[in-house]
């Protein structure tokens, strides 16, 4: 009779799906020698990765969108910029809405944005662009910055570079050298939440393994009806114990195409030399599995919830009350109106006043309950 440690050398099976924790992309920054940027998280691929979440995590998603939403508010206005019409931002036509919803989403999303602005002859500021922060690397002290969209290949590419923004007067423009007037007539202004790290941090960082495993629960569920079963298999080879190398490909092999959440369920190997010798394991009966997922699902959002300090009512996520009135909508909207919404209108107005050398050219019109109704501005 084999002994305890022989039969354990037998047996190989993963009871729990390493799959959530493996693929979460630490927010990890590091520098290579000779490398001139930073790289943002494992791989370079950190924002990569928190906008799969974003797309993925339909809590997540429902928050960020929700929260745009309100940080764009009814209306804007700003300074006219040369000789563009009023609230076009460049010669591409892109307007002021469509840029500031795509920063508010942006800073939702990573916690920072990026605008790339263009002088003219005089120095005077002639075009704003949106860059999208993803495709945005930098140095250690975010003054020089490198644009790519092909980070997440691992093969970069061509990179254009850029020095950080700096507020230039008239007189100081002029006193400045063709190469400096050249390498300022493009830069960038980059903002990010915050100032201790080179990139910034998303609100829902701490929430990210909750973001992970509702979107796990949803392809379990997804596949559980496609595959026609959610049980865990056993699988028995019954004629002989080949070399670990052998054991180790048939298994990858079974796991990639059958196992995990994505298949809903995980298999058992057992390596035999004959049918005899055959595990025998018995499957505990859970009566309450999906009543198991329900609660898991239900603890995943309010975490996400709870890292935006936001009520799950104000994006249309009813909570188990027996009814959730105007007044308390109002109230609930006023406080994250308060803590949320406004700083990062605040964020967005300073980095315009930043731009345009002078306060307050940026104005919101808040969001409003009711259509119509006129509320302050924000600026």
């Amino acid at each position: 009779m084999a002994n305890e440690n022989t039969m354990r050398a037998r047996i190989s099976f993963a009871a729990i799906d390493p799959y959530l924790e493996s693929n979460i992309v630490k927010p990890t920054e590091s520098k290579s020698a000779g490398q001139e940027f930073v790289q943002w998280g494992e791989n370079n691929a950190y924002p990569d990765y928190l906008l799969s979440l974003s797309k993925e995590c339909p809590t997540l998603r429902s928050v960020i969108l929700g929260t745009t939403d309100f940080v764009v508010g009814d209306n804007q206005s700003v300074a006219q910029l040369g000789g563009l019409p009023q609230n076009i931002m460049n010669l591409r036509g892109d307007t002021l809405r469509g840029q500031v919803e795509d920063l508010a989403r942006d800073f939702m999303t990573y916690g920072g944005f990026a605008l790339q602005v263009i002088r003219g002859l005089d120095g005077s500021v002639v075009e704003i662009y949106y860059l999208d922060i993803r495709f945005l690397r930098s140095n250690k002290d975010n003054t020089v910055f490198y644009y790519s969209e092909k980070w997440a290949s691992g093969r970069r590419g061509h990179m254009n570079v850029y020095p950080a923004f700096q507020p230039i007067s008239p007189e100081r423009w002029a006193q400045l050298d063709e190469d400096e007037r050249n390498r300022h007539a493009s830069s960038v202004l980059f903002v990010k939440n915050i100032h201790t790290q080179t990139y910034p941090f998303p609100v829902y960082g701490a929430a990210v393994k909750s973001c992970e495993i509702e979107r796990a629960i949803d392809d379990y569920h997804l596949n559980a009806i496609d595959n026609g079963f959610t049980s865990s298999l056993i699988v028995n080879f019954n004629n002989g114990v080949p070399a670990d190398e052998i054991k180790d490909e048939v298994e990858r092999g079974f796991n990639e195409k059958f196992s995990g959440h994505r298949n809903a369920g995980r298999i058992c190997f057992s390596w035999n030399d004959n049918k005899d010798a055959a595990t025998t394991i018995t499957e505990p009966k859970v009566e309450d599995f999906g009543d198991r997922y329900n609660a898991l699902a239900k603890h995943c959002r309010q975490q996400i919830f709870t890292a935006f300090r936001a009520n799950p009512n104000l994006f249309g996520i009813p909570t188990e009350s027996l009814g959730f009135s105007q007044e308390e909508y109002e109230s609930s909207f006023r406080l994250y109106n308060r803590t949320c919404v406004k700083p990062v209108q605040r964020i967005i107005c300073d980095a315009y006043d930043r731009i345009y050398g002078q306060a307050n050219v940026l104005i919101f019109t808040p969001f409003s309950i009711d259509e119509g109704r006129s509320e302050q501005t924000v600026n």
